[in-house]
């Protein structure tokens, strides 16, 4: 046995198997701090790991949120209006999710009013369906009718819009929970999105009920026709409302809304919008820009498919005025047009040049499915009101020019027995006999008042006179306020052609408040069924000279400025202001 023999060899202590297997519990504890401490393989795949996994996690998280937000969406947008009965009104309540915390009551065909109601992100909408006219009258004449309706109303609308607020939170929780069980196939994760969608909605909907605010009732916003016109009732006077005046105001509101559509009935049987032609008749706009505003609300509203302008446009014919008249261009409507003895050649000349515009000068055209017959008014007043202070030197001429157009209508109906005129326009209705008998209807305006006579003088002649579209505005319509009064009206009327028989069958009068006025009515009227035949009264025979030779206007051409009679110069400047017009003039129409 060597010296070697029986212990390990010098290389063999120094190895490390050998070195482990003496190390010390200190020794060995060192150790593993210090693997651990390093950057090893293991620890660099576990915090991999865990990165992989928090962001798996968090993608389920943000795609289930999406997929959930999207399928509440859809079923919010399924939600159908709730229906109520308010008195004489029937309404839809809807309330949808919106960036505009507002309350919003439709008014078909006038326009739309909102109210900055609450703080929520929902829109909650009222739309008015139809009017019970019968129960409509009953409310005004009925003693206890607004009683009840302060009594009734604030309930019945509270429980509508609950009521679709919880439809509201149903349908998302459907639309929430059906996406994300179809996308994900996990009931449990299903369970969650369509419990929080009802979260999400009932919340908003106690935010709603919370903030509202009846007080805003007293700033509304308006866009439609209301926007041009006025509000249909002077809600709160712009003082705070308590929730105990909120009752009557809410009564007020629905009263006023069954007057606005009170004698609304519908057309004739057998009659809507697709076979009946609607024509818009404004006359005496005056300079008045916002007649235009009107017009444009109108045909958005009632969808016009012409409009008849019976003149005196302007008020003086000076070239500022006539810049007014490019308005006429944006209305994206046929417009039908014939001179006023306020309009000089250049006013129409400047209606002739914009688009979709005619001019009549005694012809006869076909717009919009009309058989339309107009001739100009011969007088040229520039800044004299006409006839409105006596000046009546012009009579004669306006009744030469209104047999003028008979002799055309008749030639017409002669060349076309199967197409015959239906409207015929002048300006002035006061020398009626040239067209009565001769023309189944006639519009005029220069009174500035409306009037309907049907069979005037029994000629079978319709005779329609609108009062002014503008309120007279440049022409007399401030001078009322200047004594304390309230402001010309603005007018138009709608009328309604029966599209196979070009036939009125109805027509609605449509007065807003002149100048800042609160008011808006419509209302309706049906044409009688019997329809007089046309017959030429005996006194009212053509005489065989109807004017001066110099008044003879041809077909599309009209009359020169200094051909037409006019008592001042018609390039005269603003008129100076003149003493009110006499008690025995035609009362101030210009």
């Amino acid at each position: 046995m060597t010296s070697h023999e029986g212990h390990p060899p010098e290389d063999a202590a120094d190895s490390p198997e050998n070195s482990a297997s003496t190390t010390t519990p200190e020794t060995a504890e060192t150790a593993v701090t210090t693997e651990t401490s390093e950057d090893s393989p293991t620890r660099r795949r576990r915090l991999r790991r865990r990165v992989r996994l928090r962001h798996q996690r968090l993608l389920h998280i943000t795609t289930t949120t999406v997929v959930a937000v999207l399928g509440a969406v859809v079923g919010l947008l399924l939600v159908p209006a709730t229906s109520v009965e308010v008195g004489p009104l029937t309404a839809s309540v809807h309330m949808r999710p919106s960036l505009s915390s507002e309350t919003v009551l439709l008014l078909p065909p006038v326009g739309q009013v909102t109210f900055d109601s609450h703080t929520a992100p929902v829109r909650v909408e009222a739309r008015v369906k139809s009017v019970d006219v019968e129960k409509a009258e009953a409310l005004f004449y009925a003693d206890s009718g607004f009683s009840e309706l302060q009594r009734t109303a604030p309930e019945t609308l509270a429980a509508a819009a609950a009521k679709n607020a919880a439809l509201n939170a149903l349908f998302a929780a459907a639309g929430a929970g059906l996406a994300v069980g179809l996308t994900f196939r996990r009931v449990r994760r299903a369970l969650l999105a369509g419990g929080s969608a009802v979260a999400v909605v009932g919340a908003s909907v106690a935010a709603t009920s919370v903030t509202f605010s009846p007080a805003s009732l007293s700033q509304p916003k308006f866009e439609g026709l209301l926007s041009q016109a006025a509000y249909i009732a002077d809600l709160g006077q712009g003082k705070a409302i308590e929730y105990s005046s909120y009752r009557d105001t809410l009564a007020e509101f629905v009263g006023q809304v069954s007057a606005l559509y009170i004698a609304a009935d519908s057309l004739p049987v057998g009659l809507n919008q697709d076979n009946v032609i609607a024509a818009l008749h404004v006359s005496d706009i005056h300079d008045n820009p916002q007649a235009y505003d009107v017009i444009e609300q109108l045909h958005t509203q009632f969808a016009i498919d012409v409009v008849i302008d019976t003149g005196d446009i302007v008020s003086w014919g000076t070239p500022l005025e006539n810049e007014l008249l490019h308005r006429i261009g944006t209305l994206e409507v046929p417009y039908v047009y014939i001179s006023g003895n306020h309009d000089g050649a250049a006013a129409a000349a400047t209606v002739e040049a914009q688009p979709n515009t005619t001019v009549l000068d005694n012809e006869v055209v076909e717009v919009a499915g009309l058989r339309i017959a107009g001739i100009g008014d011969p007088r040229f007043a520039a800044d004299d009101d006409s006839d409105a202070g006596g000046w009546r030197e012009g009579d004669e001429a306006v009744d030469a020019s209104v047999f003028q157009l008979g002799d055309t209508i008749e030639a017409y109906d002669a060349a076309h027995p199967e197409e015959p005129v239906d409207i015929s326009l002048v300006h002035d209705p006061t020398q009626p006999e040239g067209l009565l008998g001769r023309a189944p209807l006639v519009l005029s305006g220069h009174m500035h008042t409306s009037k309907v006579e049907l069979d005037r003088d029994g000629s079978g002649t319709d005779w329609m006179i609108v009062g002014s579209t503008g309120g007279a505005l440049a022409s007399g319509g401030i001078s009322p306020m200047l004594s304390g009064e309230d402001p010309l009206d603005l007018t138009a009327r709608m009328l309604y052609f029966d599209e196979d028989t070009r036939r009125l069958v109805a027509y609605d009068d449509i007065v807003m408040g002149g100048l800042g006025l609160v008011s808006v009515s419509i209302e309706r009227t049906q044409m009688p069924e019997e329809v007089p035949e046309l017959e030429v009264p005996e006194d009212a025979e053509t005489p065989e000279e109807t004017g001066p030779p110099e008044q003879e206007v041809e077909p599309g051409e009209g009359l020169p400025d200094e051909d037409r009679v006019t008592p001042t110069d018609p390039v005269s400047p603003l008129p100076e202001t003149r003493e009110p017009a006499p008690a025995s003039s035609d009362g101030g129409a210009g």
